[in-house]
């Protein structure tokens, strides 16, 4: 690592611990660090998906084409697979407090990973979900939230009784200790953001979700 890129990881360690930082300062972290973190899956793999979206590879676009399958086959399967998350709150805060180690630094709280994981789950909404060898869309990533939780959202179709129906299932997760949102109904379903692009500000320290004003309650 030559010394302007340890400069620019210093910076922005800095926000972070600070808290002054958006989705826009994680995305440029992210891209300083990816050459580091070819022995961090976590890292390397949410990089790659950031950086190349829907021409992701490796884990990410084997991770999706499971769930397409899953999907695909509801009515076939006699036991219906769980889709889990594609990584877990403790997978992603141990990949970024790894990198961090390395690099010399302390380790973030887990209201910091927090923060992260939301800034990643704004950066992949919209993204394309493709399939197979001719790359053929097959749905797309969301941004959605629900008085409890932010979710990325994946979106697909699956044929059921002779017609294609919509299926909604969360990619990554994360606590919503920032928006008070009035549940939609007593299973707290999410709202979904397909039409609205939703971003990740900062305000005085805070991290701020621009929902459209007639979702915040």
């Amino acid at each position: 690592m030559d010394k302007k890129q340890q400069q620019l990881i210093t910076y922005y360690y800095t926000k972070f611990t600070e808290r002054t930082f958006d989705e826009k300062d994680l995305y440029s972290f992210l891209m300083i660090v990816k050459k580091d973190a070819h022995d961090n899956k976590v890292i390397q793999e949410l990089s790659d998906f950031l950086l190349h979206r829907e021409n992701n590879t490796g884990y990410v676009k084997d991770y999706l084409e499971e769930c397409k399958h899953i999907i695909t086959n509801l009515e076939k399967l006699k036991s219906r697979k769980k889709i889990e998350d594609l990584f877990s709150f403790k997978d992603i805060r141990t990949g970024f407090n790894t990198l961090l180690v390395n690099y010399g630094f302390n380790k973030l709280s887990n209201e910091i990973i927090n923060d992260f994981i939301l800034c990643i789950i704004s950066l992949l909404q919209s993204v394309a979900l493709v399939s197979g060898k001719l790359n053929k869309e097959v749905g797309h990533l969301s941004f959605a939230a629900s008085s409890k939780e932010v979710f990325l959202m994946g979106n697909m179709k699956t044929l059921s009784k002779g017609r294609y129906i919509p299926v909604t299932f969360p990619v990554l997760s994360v606590k919503n200790i920032y928006e008070k949102i009035t549940p939609q109904d007593s299973n707290d379903t999410p709202y979904l953001f397909n039409d609205s692009l939703i971003e990740v500000v900062n305000i005085d320290g805070r991290l701020v979700i621009t929902f459209p004003e007639i979702e915040i309650k």
